[in-house]
């Protein structure tokens, strides 16, 4: 377990921080910048996920962290394609570093009380409802802390030689595909990634690390099937497909 921190206010509700990753590439999806920068329906990519989160009641503040090279265009997403006003900084060189950078520069008002709560999210989901981030906000300061889970019913365990294992050790239906935003209370999880940093422990996301370093329960809701993330040009075009399914907003 982290040490406690120095003081914070004994105010019991603050505002939740948004905080959006982008610190991806364009490799995989075929494309010579940041995929969080492609267009979708008519806006990058990005825009989406932030839009959606700023548009969670309870959500006062949004960073968006981002490359050295894409500060450019994460200026051009906050003046012309987002709704609320962007704190845009620059992470670091892994996706734990990005995390802990931004909740260093949410640090002073986790210490005072103003933010209760950050929701992580990957800018490279940008199909992640309203609904479902609003859920893991409830969620995440009722126990602590939430993600967004889809049952791994289509999850079989490998054996050796390269075949799937019939013992039935492992059942799919004990597993949940986990998403983003994931919610944590911002004191708690700004303990955890110090200590993190202290030990050079990197998880796989933000629950691995909360899982570590702090002993609040980690609960999980129903994820969305559109929540999915865009890694290949099969994704976004996909992504393209869904907008245009469900008639979701372009501007």
């Amino acid at each position: 377990m982290s040490q406690t921190r120095r003081h914070r206010s004994s105010r019991r509700r603050g505002r939740a921080a948004g905080v959006v990753l982008a610190g991806g590439s364009g490799t995989r999806v075929g494309a010579g910048i940041n995929k969080a920068f492609l267009p979708l329906a008519g806006r990058s990519i990005a825009s989406w996920g932030l839009n959606t989160l700023g548009a969670v009641e309870g959500v006062g503040i949004l960073v968006f962290v981002v490359r050295p090279d894409d500060l450019e265009h994460a200026r051009f997403v906050a003046g012309r394609e987002t709704d609320r006003p962007l704190e845009i900084i620059t992470g670091g060189d892994t996706r734990q570093e990005s995390e802990l950078l931004a909740l260093r520069h949410l640090a002073d008002r986790i210490d005072t009380g103003v933010i209760d709560t950050v929701l992580i999210h990957d800018a490279a989901r940008p199909l992640v409802s309203h609904g479902l981030a609003a859920a893991v906000l409830h969620a995440a300061r009722e126990s602590g802390g939430a993600v967004p889970g889809i049952p791994g019913t289509d999850i079989a365990p490998a054996g050796d030689a390269d075949r799937l294992d019939a013992s039935g050790a492992l059942r799919p239906d004990d597993l949940v595909r986990v998403q983003t935003p994931q919610g944590f209370r911002a004191c708690t999880i700004l303990d955890a990634y110090e200590a993190a940093a202290r030990d050079g422990f990197v998880g796989t996301d933000t629950a691995s690390c909360a899982e570590e370093y702090t002993d609040i329960p980690v609960t999980w809701v129903r994820g969305e099937e559109t929540n999915f993330k865009i890694t290949y040009a099969q994704d976004l075009l996909l992504a393209q497909d869904v907008v245009t399914a469900l008639g979701l907003r372009t501007g």
